[in-house]
């Protein structure tokens, strides 16, 4: 993986990318993936959009921001409020969370007037330059990738625990990494265990307590 990294072509993305606020706009969508199986338990699949639709009349650009632009997309309609999008998705026979669990793709340009170009969390930023520097050999959508994905595709040495450097092995003895930061110690269950395969992670339920991931999801 290391000599497929294409070092200049990385940097060349980051520097096409750099300064972009956080990804905001898509932070909900590239967890949600399924209508019904990546809410917590607890938490009705109804109450997002009907909380969403009340914060709207307080603050609609933020709605927008958080919610409704990405749902737009979704639909390939334009400035719809949310009971709009509700009225739009049943024309179409879906329900407002089979709307929402419609594949982020790479690519999709968002506008605002805080915020203008593509969106991405912290995972798919990472994804995204992997992807950019010719890491995978399949199609990914990286803005579906969240941290868990991140470290559990398998493109790490495994064996990088016995050539760390001595200060990461005094630090953090018996783990396969380095951790250079923090006051908790990470563990990473399922470390690089996943060869990547085309759309990864577009379908994925994440349900708590097991978080059980299903072949090719």
């Amino acid at each position: 993986m290391r000599k497929k990294f294409n070092e200049t072509a990385a940097i060349e993305w980051f520097n096409k990318v750099q300064g972009l606020p956080y990804g905001y706009h898509n932070f909900l969508y590239g967890w949600i993936d399924t209508p019904d199986d990546n809410w917590p338990l607890i938490l009705p699949k109804n109450l997002v959009p009907i909380g969403f639709s009340i914060f709207e009349r307080i603050e609609k650009n933020t709605s927008d921001i958080l919610f409704s632009q990405a749902l737009n997309i979704k639909l390939g309609t334009k400035g719809l409020n949310i009971s709009e999008l509700v009225h739009e998705s049943n024309k179409r026979g879906l329900g407002l969370q089979d709307v929402m669990a419609i594949v982020e793709e790479d690519g999709i340009i968002y506008e605002g007037e805080y915020h203008d170009g593509l969106s991405m969390v912290c995972s798919a930023f990472v994804t995204a330059m992997w992807k950019a520097a010719g890491i995978f050999d399949v199609p990914i959508n990286a803005v579906e990738w969240g941290p868990k994905d991140v470290y559990q595709v398998d493109i790490f040495d495994k064996n990088y625990g016995e050539t760390r450097a001595q200060a990461c092995k005094d630090a953090d003895p018996g783990v396969h990494f380095c951790q250079l930061l923090g006051k908790y110690r990470f563990k990473f269950p399922g470390f690089s265990s996943i060869t990547p395969y085309a759309h990864m992670n577009d379908h994925c339920p994440s349900v708590a307590p097991e978080f059980v991931r299903p072949d090719g999801c």
